[in-house]
């Protein structure tokens, strides 16, 4: 499951950064999904903040972070001597 998630958030953040990379505006269609509308307008504005190329640079860096953290994240078991 924890990869599913993973794989589909970095998927989004991947999209996000290739289309400030591409100079896309996203801010011309509406989706009824609330996570897919919170990650458009949190686009919308790191693009109106900062610009596409360094939105494009945090984005990919997002969705590097995801695939480190889910790669990381190890539940420590107490070994029974």
């Amino acid at each position: 499951m924890k990869w599913l998630v993973t794989a589909f958030l970095a998927t989004v953040f991947a999209v996000l950064s290739f289309n400030a990379f591409v100079s896309n505006d996203l801010s011309r269609g509406k989706s009824s999904n609330k996570l897919i509308a919170m990650l458009t307008d949190g686009y919308v504005w790191l693009v109106s903040v900062i610009g596409y190329t360094p939105a494009a640079v945090v984005f990919a860096l997002c969705a590097c972070a995801i695939v480190i953290a889910a790669i990381t994240d190890r539940k420590h078991k107490p070994r029974v001597l």
